[in-house]
């Protein structure tokens, strides 16, 4: 393993000091040598993934809405502002109940970023939308729930896969990630080396 350097852990069985050479750390395990000890320690490496994977992806999830006219709309990635209005990444239909319609014009935004460590795509929701000439947050004026609980101003929180999107405390909708195949993943692995940090 090139430009290895030396590196003491702690063990996981007796806590004492273990030094782990260029061939422990290609092993991935290191027995401690210490008197009555014997534990075998394993060995995990850094990973990380190459975040230029998502120019590659077929599709960045849907919202699906959950009334009567069942319908989907496609996510981008980055920041997608939700609402009725021309301006929004993700327009939804005026979906009127008793001759209102409670989702706003620049409803909520569900930002999706990737995580480098887990390798998989990530979506954050947010009552409201900055504008754009302003740099300013307007918020919803009915609300925005995940699950059934709604959402506090400047709160921002991770959807999970199937969560569901409640806008104006009326109309829902179930967000469905993408998730990005091991195979494509393994392409864009990018070993940083040994952590002498983490044991198993």
């Amino acid at each position: 393993m090139s430009g290895f350097k030396t590196t003491l852990i702690n063990c996981r069985q007796c806590g004492r000091r273990i030094l782990v050479r260029a061939a422990d750390a290609e092993r991935g395990s290191i027995m401690c040598s210490h008197v009555g000890c014997g534990a075998i320690n394993e060995l995990q490496k850094l990973v990380h993934y190459d975040e230029s994977i998502v120019q590659g992806l077929p599709e960045f999830g849907q919202l699906t809405y959950l009334g009567n006219a069942e319908s989907s709309y496609s996510l981008q990635f980055g920041r997608n502002v939700i609402g009725t209005s021309e301006t929004c990444t993700v327009r939804v239909t005026r979906f009127v109940h008793e001759g209102r319609c409670f989702i706003s014009r620049r409803h909520c935004t569900l930002t999706i970023t990737f995580d480098k460590w887990t390798g998989q795509l990530r979506y954050q929701l947010q009552d409201g939308a900055i504008d754009d000439t302003t740099h300013t947050h307007h918020y919803s004026l009915n609300g925005t729930l995940l699950n059934g609980i709604p959402l506090q101003k400047n709160e921002l929180i991770d959807v999970d896969n199937g969560g569901i999107i409640t806008l104006g405390g009326v109309d829902r909708f179930r967000l469905t990630h993408f998730p990005i195949p091991p195979a494509m993943l393994d392409t864009y692995k990018i070993e940083l080396g040994f952590n002498p940090d983490r044991t198993q």
